[in-house]
């Protein structure tokens, strides 16, 4: 029966045991990294890779830029409003809280009454703390529109890069939503309340408009040229605008895109949402916690199956192959459905998992290599053991050798008179004389190539052609030379070992040779298993070896080897000298086989 391995054995060598190493990897992985927060960092970096990437949009022409020095005073800020209102713009944006604060005076709640889509922005951080509140109150006091004075912020992560935008709960108004809503043609509402308005705030991705030679990509001018300006080129210029004033002090902050003006991003900032609100694109959020999981899960399970199940040689092309699908599909992600999912976290999980399964692949093969070593290296050399472990794809099976059918040469040898000899020794005398013979026999058959099959009583089993399958009609003719060579050299040794007198009909030992396709494999149970060949073709050479010939009693050799027709025509021009003994009936087999025996007195034992 062929040797079926236990359910661990079996787990053991499969791939399902390199799959689950890849999967327990990517949980280590993950616990690792959220502790040291690294998979934060490479989603931030990622991040600023697909934002690169997402920036190929110029920004929208309507929407202009007026720079103003540091520390403009706010009557030059107003001028420079009713200016721009003179001018025909669409609205006028103020965004004081990127200026160095000054002392209110009052004078920016009056440019409420200059143009009804005047929006001034204001801060809630930092020294700007009393502008909401004083600039709201002195609307209320003057019977002014309260709602068009909105907030601005731009969120910063912990690294200082500003990759975030605030969306507005219900109830807060922000300027950038008032400017982009104006930007894209909506005057009566804010781009919060026509996106998505939540009780809860929450941050959208900021997705920057293409940066090109214009100023960090954004239409500018500076306050001094709207004031110098006349009003028919202002007009020309600026009509039909949406415009944002603010300070620009010449310094830059990082952002997912590089280094702009903080003027720039709040620019960026309101052509985004106003895109949004156009449905140019989606605005891009987080995506929610079920969605990451169920994301990463499958990207986890494909890196397991694919690392699994593809060869070393294939692992680094599937592990490119995998990140360039994950980058696409997170690039997909955020433009067409708005959902930005954790690119830096995949990417270390799809590694990560590869190497945990390539990890235990490795150990398997290393393990299977020792399993294979320690069967065969017992019955061949230790080149022929390394020679098998190379050509393993040839006939192993989940890490033991499967059932192979493969051209093979066996060697019976029997020792005659042993019978008698144990009567008339003891039983420690004839072991001591078995064991010597039967060691010496099996150096002689490793030397030559074979491998040692079975001990039987005092008979022998070799083969030759396994375990490594041949396939060259050459292979397959050196190990039927081998074969007979090794006999001859046995006959040698055996007639040095063994006492002249032992024997029957005049021989010592019988040798039974023959060349055919057999099947190799294991066989046994679980507790006990041996390598082997099976088939007509050992049928054979057991016959050979006990066929009954009227010659052996006038042999003047005391070993006599009878090889078939099938082994003799493998020889070539180096067959030995033999008789030819026609034609021959075996016992148990129903057709007949041609056979030879070699004349040892005119044959020398290398069989050149």
């Amino acid at each position: 029966m062929i040797d079926t391995p236990p359910p661990r054995e079996r787990f053991l060598d499969s791939r399902y045991f390199a799959l689950s190493g890849g999967i327990v990897a990517a949980m280590v992985t993950i616990s690792v990294a959220s502790l040291l927060r690294i998979n934060v960092a490479l989603d931030r970096a990622a991040w600023d890779r697909i934002a690169t990437a997402l920036a190929d949009m110029p920004a929208a022409p309507e929407l202009l830029v007026v720079r103003a020095a540091s520390r403009t005073g706010d009557w030059k800020i107003a001028d420079a409003v009713v200016r721009l209102d003179s001018a025909n713009v669409r609205a006028v944006g103020i965004a004081v809280d990127l200026s160095v604060p000054v002392a209110p005076t009052g004078t920016l709640p009056e440019l409420l009454t200059v143009s009804p889509n005047v929006v001034v922005g204001v801060t809630l951080a930092g020294d700007s703390v009393a502008w909401p509140w004083f600039v709201a109150d002195s609307a209320r006091q003057r019977n002014r529109d309260a709602s068009r004075i909105g907030f601005t912020a731009l969120l910063r992560d912990p690294d200082g890069v500003i990759r975030l935008a605030p969306v507005a709960g219900v109830g807060e108004i922000w300027l950038a939503d008032r400017m982009a809503a104006l930007l894209a043609g909506r005057t009566r509402e804010s781009a919060a309340s026509i996106i998505a308005p939540r009780a809860t705030p929450v941050a959208s991705r900021l997705r920057f408009a293409y940066r090109d030679s214009v100023w960090s990509g954004i239409r500018s001018l500076s306050i001094d040229s709207v004031l110098a300006m006349d009003l028919t080129s202002l007009t020309a210029r600026v009509s039909g605008n949406t415009v944002l004033l603010g300070i620009d002090d010449g310094s830059s902050v990082p952002t997912s895109v590089g280094a702009m003006p903080m003027l720039a991003v709040l620019a960026h900032d309101v052509n985004d949402r106003a895109a949004v609100v156009r449905g140019a694109w989606p605005a891009i959020r987080d995506a929610s916690t079920g969605l990451v999981v169920l994301w990463l899960s499958v990207w986890v399970l494909l890196a397991a199956l694919g690392a699994a199940w593809t060869s070393v040689r294939l692992t680094p092309v599937f592990a490119l192959a995998g990140i360039v699908a994950q980058v696409a599909a997170a690039l997909w992600a955020a433009d067409s459905l708005g959902r930005w999912l954790p690119l830096g976290t995949t990417i270390l999980l799809w590694v990560a998992t590869i190497a945990g399964a390539e990890i235990v692949s490795f150990w398997q093969t290393r393990r299977r290599q020792h399993l294979t070593t320690l069967l065969f290296s017992q019955f061949v050399t230790p080149a022929l053991a390394s020679q098998a472990w190379g050509a393993r794809h040839l006939y192993l099976e989940g890490g033991r050798p499967a059932p192979l059918q493969l051209p093979v040469t066996v060697l019976f040898v029997d020792l005659r008179g042993f019978t008698r000899f144990s009567e008339a020794h003891s039983a420690t005398d004839v072991m001591q004389l078995l064991t010597q013979v039967t060691a010496a026999c099996a150096a002689d058959i490793t030397a030559h190539g074979g491998l040692v099959d079975d001990f039987a009583g005092d008979g022998i089993k070799a083969d030759f052609g396994v375990p490594v399958p041949r396939t060259h009609p050459t292979e397959i003719a050196t190990d039927a030379r081998n074969a007979v060579r090794c006999a001859l050299q046995l006959a040698a040794t055996i007639e040095r070992l063994l006492p002249p007198t032992m024997g029957t009909t005049g021989t010592q030992a019988r040798f039974g040779i023959h060349s055919g396709l057999g099947v190799a494999g294991t066989i046994g149970g679980a507790s006990r298993r041996k390598y082997t060949v099976v088939g007509d073709v050992v049928n054979v050479a057991a016959r050979l070896q006990a066929i009954d010939l009227a010659h052996d009693a006038v042999l003047t050799s005391r070993c006599r080897i009878v090889l078939s027709a099938d082994t003799m025509s493998l020889l070539d021009s180096r067959a030995p000298a033999v008789d030819d003994l026609g034609i021959v009936a075996l016992a148990g087999r129903t057709q007949p086989v041609h056979a030879f025996r070699i004349r040892r007195e005119n044959t020398p034992t290398t069989l050149e």
